[in-house]
Formats: C-alpha cells, structure tokens, sequence
C-alpha cells in the first residue's frame, strides 16, 4: 500500500461524505477498514474487500449475498488505484441498484482526491527539504561537501553557479497570519511566489522561507557584469515585491542583498552580510528599507561605522577636550550640518535656523578646541566620519 494512505483515508471519506447521500467507507490491502463515515466499523475487517483487490473489479452485496458474511454491509465495493498499483478498496453502503450508479463517479473522485494530497505531500516534503538545505549553508561557518553534494543532487541545483543572497525580513507578519487563522502554507507559497517573480528569477533559483520571518533567495548569474546589473535593478524590484506583499496584508518589509558567491558552499558570506545590511539599516533608522553596499546612500550611512575601533579610539582621545565641552552637543550637530551641506555656511545656518556669522563663530571654536581646520575637505570628512559614528551609538552595539 502506498504510504501515507492510513493517514489520509479518514481525510477523504469526510470530504466525500459531505457531497454523497450514502455511508462510504475505504479498506487497505489487508482488508481493514481505516476510513469510515460509520465510526464503529473503523479498524474492523472487511473480508470482502481482499476478493474484490484479487479480481480487481467491482462487486456488488445484496442483502442475500451478505446474510452469512460478518462485518458486510449491502452497497458496492470498488478497487481504488494509485497509479496502475490497487492500494485499498472503496465501500459505498447502500441498496445495490441505489449506490451502483454513482459508483465509477465516487471511486475516480476519491483517486484524484488521493493524487491532490498525495501531490500536496509531496510538495511539503520537497519544501522542507528545501528549507533545511538552506538553513544548512546559510547558518552553519563549515558544511561537509558530501553533504552539500547530495542535497545539491537531490534538489537538482547546480552547486557551482555564481549566485548571491537576497534577504527578505517580514517581521512577524506569518504569526499574525496563524492567529488570524489564515493559511499559513499557502500563505508562504504566494510570498515566494511574489519573490521569485519580483527578483526574475527562474531557473536554477534557491527560493525558501529560512524562517517565519525570512525569505531568501539565493539568484543565479552568469557573470560579475550580470551580478552589478542585478543591484541595479534590485531597489526598484524590492519595491515592487513590497507593493506584491501589501495584497497579503504583509507590511514592514526589509530587504538586503549581499555579495556574489562563486559556489553554493560560501553562500553563508553572502548571506551574513545582507543580514548585518538589515540590522544595521533598522538601527540607523535609514528609508526605504532596501539595502545594498551598491547603493552610495547606504555606504555613506555604513562608512562611520567601519572606523576601526582603535583608530577611532585615539582620535576620540584626542577630542576629549571638546566632548567634554559644555556646548559640545551644539557644536556637534552644527558641524554635522555643515558637512551635510558640503562646507557651505550660508546653506547650513539657513537649516539650522541660524545667523551664518553664529556658525561661523561656532566653527571657529571647534578649531581653537580642537587645533582642526574647518575649512580643509579631509579634517572635515575625518572629523565627520568619528562624530557619525560616536552619535549614532556612542560606541554602543554597532560596534
């Protein structure tokens, strides 16, 4: 008998029931009865059901036929086929010339519903599989190529393709989904769905949830060339996949790409790093939410942050004398407009709603503090850089 036909057998007789006048009830090859519209005989024998399995035919009881057997109710009984292997026989209980018409209808609507979820099985087996796979690569520093190798096989991807990993974060949106009682499989399928399609990828694609609250998709390309194109188009595709996930009432998206990867097995790299692009991203509070190092927007937000931290500590030591300055928080931030405004006074005390001359005065206490030249690019930009990074997380988590 095929696997897995005990476990759903009950499934099917209750969905038959609620469309069929009649008591139905589905035996195994042995001649158990493992699905029954009538609780009672479930797990009892059925004899006639291993004659009508030898014959492979359809056989009809009469009240006559049954008065010695045991266990027989009258009705038709009908070989059910999984394939061309008979894995278990349909009852259907009634008056013979009742229940005969509706017999050939009944046993080819109980076959295709066994093939959906047969089919169904399938798919959540071969998802699961696809899943863990990922979670292996991605999660662990050091995989066994063996391993790798057979998973590859199994799954039929091609192992040594250049790639890189896209990082879609939805939040909790899935346990939300759960407790609104919606889905959930399906839920996730149209989500990777959406993603596959945002990102126009198709073959050869790694496309899995990682978790409730990430999607990744590991892309194809066939070359660096292909590889910055994709980045190109990644803001305007992560955009759209949005907009795709609003029909589902997904919101709070974030999305991240990380580098090209030459094989399967350093896919974790890529991974990591558009991981450390979402954290980063929501820390800094930077928007729209879609992060790549090939956007200069981001890198400008990042740079601060890659300060070596001894480097960054002797040029904090020596500012201490302006830390610790009473108006340091003042100077601080109309430094930092300053250099937002590319060292033009008059455009930064406009959006610090201050005289230029007041910004003038302040700036010129900095370099008297602090012996730096306001007015050269590189003391600034070096300044800058320090000052982002200790406002951001006064030496905190981003480290």
């Amino acid at each position: 008998m095929i696997e897995g036909f005990v476990q759903i057998a009950q499934k099917v007789v209750k969905a038959v029931s609620e469309v069929l006048p009649f008591d139905i009830s589905l035996s195994d090859e042995q001649g158990y009865i493992i699905g029954s519209s009538i609780p009672e005989r479930m797990g009892t024998l059925h004899e006639p059901s291993k004659e009508v399995i030898q014959k492979n035919t359809f056989l009809l009881f009469d009240d006559e036929k049954i008065e010695d057997m045991t266990n027989v109710l009258p009705g038709v009984a009908a070989p059910l086929k999984f394939d061309t292997s008979t894995i278990g026989v349909l009852g259907i209980i009634g008056p013979p010339e009742e229940v005969e018409p509706y017999a050939q209808l009944v046993v080819k609507y109980v076959e295709m519903m066994w093939h959906e979820i047969f089919d169904q099985q399938i798919e959540e087996m071969e998802t699961k599989t696809l899943e863990t796979f990922a979670q292996y690569i991605l999660l662990n520093e050091t995989t066994n190529q063996v391993r790798v190798e057979q998973y590859c096989k199994m799954l039929e991807i091609t192992p040594h393709t250049k790639r890189f990993c896209i990082v879609v974060d939805i939040g909790d949106s899935l346990l939300s989904s759960i407790q609104n009682k919606t889905p959930v499989n399906q839920l996730k399928n149209r989500l990777l769905a959406c993603t596959q399609k945002a990102y126009e990828s198709s073959r050869d694609v790694i496309c899995t949830f990682l978790n409730m609250e990430k999607i990744i998709l590991l892309k194809p390309v066939e070359s660096e060339n292909h590889y910055m194109t994709a980045l190109d188009q990644f803001t305007n595709q992560s955009h759209a996949l949005t907009e795709m996930f609003e029909t589902y009432q997904i919101t709070n998206v974030s999305a991240a790409a990380g580098h090209l990867c030459y094989s399967i097995e350093d896919m974790s790299e890529s991974y990591h790093e558009a991981e450390s692009l979402i954290k980063f991203g929501k820390q800094l509070g930077i928007s729209p939410p879609i992060y790549t190092f090939h956007n200069w927007n981001i890198l400008k937000e990042l740079l601060p942050l890659q300060v070596d931290e001894n480097f960054r500590d002797k040029i904090l030591f020596r500012l201490r004398s302006l830390i610790e300055d009473e108006d340091f928080p003042e100077l601080m931030q109309n430094f930092m407009v300053y250099c937002k405004n590319m060292m033009n006074i008059s455009q930064a005390a406009k959006e610090l709603f201050i005289h230029r001359n007041t910004l003038i005065y302040r700036l010129k206490k900095i370099e008297s503090i602090i012996l730096i030249d306001t007015k050269n690019f590189e003391h600034c930009m070096m300044l800058y850089l320090v000052l982002k990074r200790y406002d951001n997380g006064k030496s905190s988590s981003l480290n």
